[in-house]
């Protein structure tokens, strides 16, 4: 059937909760939930609908095609485009038939996960149709603040060490003080800096304070084997690794801060 084009309003709620009720009807949807403008209480005649949902490993194909299939009964599909196909993410856009050109619906379905918000925000904000798992989860705001400090601080320590051929210059120049020196501030600082950041990650820069007794035993005598340099071509080597081991690093901290906070 075909939708009036003058009740944008009520066009709205028809598409989102044809949606809704047939996603809720199916166990294997976690949750479902809208952002943007039906969240923030912003709609307007030319808002479109961000609806998300979680599902379980192995729906995700179903249940997008649950969603088109429950639009399709309101009216036929003018716009059926899928943006994203990932194995643990698709993101679809819809449009029916009969409704306003602005009226789409950006459907977004996730594996296992839902989204964080900042509690109190009032921006960002969803408004949650129903959640079986609790994957739509707030955070504190001065969490976050700290959050986004951590993440804007290991892009600069990795700024620092991407300079490491500082160090290594000297090095190829026999000049050992200065590879020595150079070593220290553009490779081991940001390296203890980092574990810190994903070891105490309440005191971060602490550096070499108690560093024994705060970090792992098999950590601290890593840091000690690079911090021993008996030679320039032992010190080449080091750089190598320390370098290697900080982007690993790195890696740790930033799946430590993209993690779901419980």
């Amino acid at each position: 059937m075909q939708v009036a084009t003058d009740s944008w309003d009520q066009d709205r709620d028809r598409l989102i909760a044809a949606v809704h009720e047939r996603l809720r009807a199916d166990q294997r949807v976690l949750a479902c939930w809208l952002e943007g403008a039906d969240a923030t209480g912003d709609v307007d005649r030319f808002s479109d609908i961000d609806f998300c949902a979680s599902v379980v490993d192995g729906a995700i194909a179903e249940v997008a095609q649950q969603a088109r299939e429950a639009l399709s009964l309101v009216g036929g599909l003018d716009i059926d485009h899928e943006l994203v196909a990932d194995p643990d993410r698709r993101h679809l856009v819809f449009h029916v038939s009969g409704t306003s050109p602005d009226l789409l619906l950006d459907f977004c379905v996730y594996v296992n996960r839902g989204s964080t918000f900042v509690r109190d925000d009032p921006i960002e904000r969803p408004r949650v149709l129903f959640d079986r798992a609790g994957v739509v989860r707030f955070v504190d705001p001065q969490r976050q603040l700290r959050l986004l400090e951590s993440r804007r601080r290991l892009d600069a320590l990795r700024q620092q060490v991407a300079q490491h051929r500082r160090a290594l210059k000297h090095v190829w120049r026999g000049e050992f003080l200065e590879a020595f020196g150079y070593y220290q501030r553009w490779v081991l600082e940001p390296l203890i800096e980092a574990q810190r950041m994903l070891h105490t990650p309440l005191h971060p820069d602490y550096y070499i304070v108690h560093i024994t007794r705060h970090l792992p035993a098999p950590v601290v005598g890593r840091l000690e084997r690079l911090s021993l340099v008996h030679a320039l071509d032992d010190l080449e080597r080091k750089i190598s690794d320390a370098v290697a081991w900080f982007d690993e690093t790195a890696a740790l901290v930033d799946a430590e801060m993209s993690a779901d906070p419980e």
